[in-house]
């Protein structure tokens, strides 16, 4: 800001034809460039493009009204906002401070009566161009500046995901997921091959097997059968617990991933 004032104070061609330079939405864009360096917002391409956009939809709607009534100065500059940020989505160079040079340059002031079409290059494009080079070299003594020249990518894509979209993703995963589980209950037991899930086919199928073997032991009396007995026992009634925790487990994420509504 120094370096303009000094132009604009000193300047021999600005002085002598009485032409502005120094520009109030340029004090924002400092805030940006020298507090803030690494955020999209203060890169060189959102700087320039942003103010010599907004500048030339200022001056456009300053020429399209400038000879209507006025009662109606109060709409170009708000009509050159509008435009500003329209174009400024389109080529992706949004710059805040860029909306005042468009409200400023639209809203009749007398640095574009007397520059005209030229404002857009000068003093807008002029400034900005010095502004982005002292930040390059003041903010390059400790930082890093610019992170880009050029914006990659846009940042709609870069938003946070809202809750719906989060959502979804969750739900693709599930399903992913649940595939997997289906296919190894499939394996295991079949789970769900009569709608009653593991529960009804894994207990069915182990208590048939611990009862066929207490009845090909009930015969055999000796010490050393009754123990394998119960041994074998033990062990299929584990295997019946732990098809029942897993059907309980696969019910709960069922009834958390397929609530009504949820979408």
């Amino acid at each position: 800001m120094a370096v303009i004032g000094m132009i604009h104070k000193y300047g021999a061609a600005i002085k002598n034809h009485h032409l502005p330079f120094a520009i109030a939405p340029t004090g924002a864009s400092a805030v940006l460039l020298f507090a803030v360096p690494s955020s999209p917002l203060a890169q060189p391409r959102n700087v320039i493009l942003g103010h010599v956009i907004a500048a030339q939809m200022g001056v456009f709607m300053y020429k399209a009204f400038e000879n209507v009534e006025t009662s109606l100065e109060w709409l170009p500059g708000a009509l050159a906002v509008g435009l500003a940020i329209f174009f400024m989505g389109l080529t992706n160079c949004y710059h805040p401070p860029a909306g005042a040079t468009a409200y400023l340059s639209g809203y009749f002031s007398a640095d574009v009566k007397r520059v005209g079409w030229w404002f857009p290059l000068f003093p807008v494009l002029s400034v900005v161009l010095i502004m982005v080079g002292v930040a390059m070299i003041v903010n390059n003594i400790c930082r890093v500046y610019p992170v880009y020249w050029f914006t990659t990518v846009h940042f709609k894509d870069n938003r946070p995901e809202t809750q719906v979209e989060k959502e979804v993703e969750r739900e693709k995963g599930k399903d992913i997921e649940e595939g997997g589980d289906d296919n190894d209950d499939g394996e295991s037991s079949t789970d769900d091959s009569n709608g009653n899930g593991s529960r009804g086919s894994g207990t069915s199928s182990c208590s048939v097997d611990i009862q066929d073997e207490v009845n090909s032991i009930a015969g055999n009396e000796t010490e050393a059968q009754l123990a394998w007995m119960q041994a074998r026992i033990h062990e299929l009634e584990h295997e019946l617990n732990s098809l029942r925790a897993k059907h309980a487990e696969h019910a709960l994420k069922h009834s958390k991933t397929y609530q009504p509504g949820m979408l």
